[in-house]
Formats: C-alpha cells, sequence, structure tokens
C-alpha cells in the first residue's frame, strides 16, 4: 500500500484539503480583509470534501447526502451574492 492510498482509504486526504482550505480562510481574512465575500464558496467547498470523506469512509448515505445538500445550499447562497454584486456595479 502507497502512502497515496493509505490517505485516500484513511480519508486523511480530506483532512489535509480541509486544512488547506482553513488556512485560505485565514488568509482572506489576515491580508485581503475580506472573508465575508468569499465564506460561501469556501463553505461549499469544504462540504463537498465532507461529502467526498463520508464516501471514502464508507458513511451512511444520509451523511453524505446532508453534506451534498449543504454544499448546493451554499453554492446557491455563492451565485446570489455574485449576481448581487454584478448588479450594484452596473448601476
Amino acid at each position: 500500500m502507497t502512502l497515496i492510498d493509505g490517505l485516500i482509504g484513511s480519508g486523511a486526504i480530506t483532512s489535509i484539503v480541509l486544512a488547506v482550505l482553513a488556512a485560505e480562510a485565514l488568509f482572506y481574512v489576515v491580508y485581503l480583509k475580506r472573508l465575508r465575500r468569499m465564506l460561501a464558496t469556501l463553505a461549499a467547498g469544504a462540504c463537498l470534501v465532507l461529502a467526498l470523506r463520508a464516501a471514502l469512509l464508507q458513511r451512511p448515505n444520509s451523511e453524505l447526502a446532508f453534506f451534498l445538500a449543504c454544499g448546493f445550499l451554499f453554492h446557491v447562497l455563492e451565485i446570489w451574492q455574485w449576481l448581487k454584486m454584478s448588479k450594484s456595479q452596473r448601476t
């Protein structure tokens, strides 16, 4: 078993990805001072990573569906924010 197989099989790869997402959020807060605009995007990504983790660890389908539904809702919020922002820039 290779290192990659172990990381994927145990779901640890998703912890690494979530840590990268947390570092990205910290970057937005510290350097760009605008986490609020990116929060829905980061939350949608985190939900998809959690859904992947549920699938890799063969968790119940209800858990997988929950994370996918949350990711969908955050993605809809993200699209709404982008539309609102583009509308305000046109006027």
